[in-house]
């Protein structure tokens, strides 16, 4: 195996780990802004301090039922 390959292995390694912990982030902030709405906090609140658009909000909520 040349140097190169190795290379190439971890950086496909690093971007899976990446990768994975994008998808975990996104689940928690999915929880977060879950418990938040139960919780009484406004679509415009919830917008404000995630930085998403009111319509990625109403979007994610609609797809959990909320």
């Amino acid at each position: 195996m040349t140097g190169e390959e190795d290379v190439l292995k971890r950086a496909v390694v690093q971007l899976q780990t990446a990768e994975a912990a994008v998808i975990q982030a996104r689940r928690n902030l999915t929880a977060a802004i879950t418990t938040e709405r139960r919780a009484g906090v406004s679509v415009a609140d919830l917008a404000l301090r995630t930085g998403k658009s009111r319509t990625d909000i109403r979007n994610l909520l609609s797809v959990i039922g909320l």
